[in-house]
């Protein structure tokens, strides 16, 4: 992390966040096929994101990306690019996001979940008061369930770091019928969510080191299971995803991207400094990109969502 940026550590870990859309992509492509190193791959900047945070891919391949103002579908234009499209008639700083069928959930630190059906044009819309002061990665569960975490930090509010479970109305999507904390063992600045089978995957700033991701076990019952730390880093962690039995990591205090393996070692990392605080990264899926590229949130300054450093979305490929 740049030397002068230090002593604003701790406010920079107050809107890291984000989500996944819940458990592994469909066909997620080998883990060894992916270029994470700045020795074979390159990045270039697609488009404006204010305050870039978190990125989930549908089954079929629409793209949606969450940021400081808004909830942007990204869409491909005819001349070659790419274009976002707000999905809410406002402003609020959305963080983790999550699909559940036919269902797009965000949070936002104003300490709502918001939904949308995803129609042509989704409109999302506030549906649930967490009371949470710093909503932030949130994923699907096995059994049609939300998982989400409240950290790193807030800005109105001490540290309350936990995993927090909401159950929803069969019958009724945009119907929270409980909310309950459900994990904190070992949580100290907990971030992104993840999920591959009944699998949830933390990262946290750790109690002894500074970057860590944690797994805890969904047990039959719903009740949290064993938990333990599958890896653990000298950078402090935004969100990440899932490929495959590896997990791809945005080192947000560093500046780069990372590549880990089921057994917690760092297979490929990018060079210090590549991005602007990463905030999440995930693989590509068709007809927008291939499985192969990496979409890479670049957040930027903590709430600066006018400048280019930061507040875009990324590709980063392997170099021909």
């Amino acid at each position: 992390m740049r030397t002068l940026l230090l002593p604003a550590l701790a406010l920079l870990l107050a809107s890291c966040g984000g989500h996944d859309d819940g458990a592994s992509d469909d066909t997620p492509p080998d883990p060894a096929s992916l270029c994470v190193s700045s020795a074979c791959g390159s990045k270039t900047a697609l488009l404006t994101i204010p305050d870039a945070e978190n990125i989930l891919f549908t089954p079929d391949g629409r793209l949606f990306v969450s940021g400081g103002t808004n909830v942007f579908e990204i869409l491909a234009t005819p001349g070659g690019g790419y274009e976002a499209l707000a999905l809410y008639d406002g402003n609020c700083n959305f963080t983790g996001l999550a699909l559940r069928g036919d269902v797009l959930y965000a949070n936002c630190f104003d300490g709502r979940l918001y939904a949308a059906r995803l129609t042509a044009a989704p409109q999302l819309a506030p549906i649930h008061e967490l009371n949470l002061a710093a909503p932030n990665g949130l994923v699907d569960g096995p059994d049609g369930e939300l998982y989400l975490v409240n950290g790193p930090l807030a800005t109105s509010a001490l540290p309350d770091p936990k995993v927090v479970r909401l159950r929803l109305d069969p019958a009724d999507p945009f119907k929270v019928v409980e909310q309950v904390d459900w994990f904190s063992e070992g949580l100290l600045g907990p971030n992104g969510i993840q999920r591959r089978g009944r699998t949830l995957y933390v990262s946290n700033t750790g109690l002894t080191s500074l970057g860590e991701i944690r797994s805890v076990e969904i047990g039959a019952d719903g009740a949290p299971g064993a938990s333990a730390r599958l890896a653990s880093f000298t950078s402090i962690p935004d969100d990440f995803s899932v490929v495959g039995d590896a997990l791809l990591v945005a080192w947000y205090s560093s500046g780069q991207i990372a590549l880990i393996g089921a057994d917690g070692s760092v297979l490929q990392s990018t060079a210090p400094s590549s991005f602007d605080f990463p905030s999440q990264v995930r693989a590509g899926r068709p007809p927008l990109f291939a499985a192969t590229d990496l979409l890479v949130t670049e957040k930027g300054m903590i709430g600066d969502t006018a400048s280019s450093y930061g507040n875009r979305l990324s590709l980063f490929r392997a170099t021909p």
